[in-house]
């Protein structure tokens, strides 16, 4: 074949084949904590409706209340030690006896009891369901440390739909996931709204 066909041929070929949109990520916007030291994503649809005084701390309402996150951050002494076994099971001992006590203080409807799950991305995963009034809560606590700052994500997704709780729960994973620091800087943390 001569190559003028050849390129005709391919031309025709690529403007035959079907034109799919690439799939897009929800978009996510940067906030900070700790003067802005601290710097995460959080989904852009996820409105921030409270920021600790301290810096320590930040919480976001999700679209429809369909639940809750908030990120805390517990500065320690020292590095945390992330492959240290006997570490991660004294803080899982504790944070599972925490999350009982609370639903137990709270007066929840446990469904499902607060247990550990395996993920290789965190320190610890804790998940739990219970009912708040006629509201199925399914939760997840999830733990990193990053250089002296213990990092924990608690997502709480309202609703019986274990498939729409998971995604919820995947978008606060990959918030504790993007989580990075940085020298200080005050504009990073993003303003509360200001009330009408």
């Amino acid at each position: 074949m001569k190559p003028a066909l050849l390129l005709a041929l391919a031309i025709a070929s690529i403007a035959a084949a079907p034109t799919t949109k690439p799939a897009t990520a929800p978009a996510r916007v940067r906030d900070g904590l700790v003067n802005g030291s601290v710097r995460f994503l959080v989904p852009a649809e996820w409105e921030l409706f409270q920021r600790g005084a301290e810096g320590l701390s930040v919480g976001y309402l999700l679209p429809d209340e369909k639940g809750r996150a908030i990120m805390l951050i517990t500065q320690q002494a020292e590095g945390i030690p992330l492959n240290d076994g006997r570490a991660k099971q004294q803080m899982a001992k504790f944070v599972l006896e925490h999350d009982i006590q609370d639903l137990k203080d709270r007066k929840m409807e446990i469904i499902d009891a607060p247990k550990l799950e395996p993920d290789a991305r965190f320190m610890i995963k804790v998940h739990e369901r219970f009912k708040d009034g006629e509201t199925t809560v399914d939760a997840v606590h999830l733990y990193r440390g990053i250089g002296l700052n213990l990092v924990s994500v608690t997502v709480s997704a309202n609703t019986d739909d274990k498939d729409e709780a998971k995604r919820i729960h995947d978008a606060g994973a990959l918030m504790l996931l993007s989580v990075n620091l940085g020298p200080q800087d005050k504009r990073i943390p993003r303003p509360l709204p200001k009330k009408e």
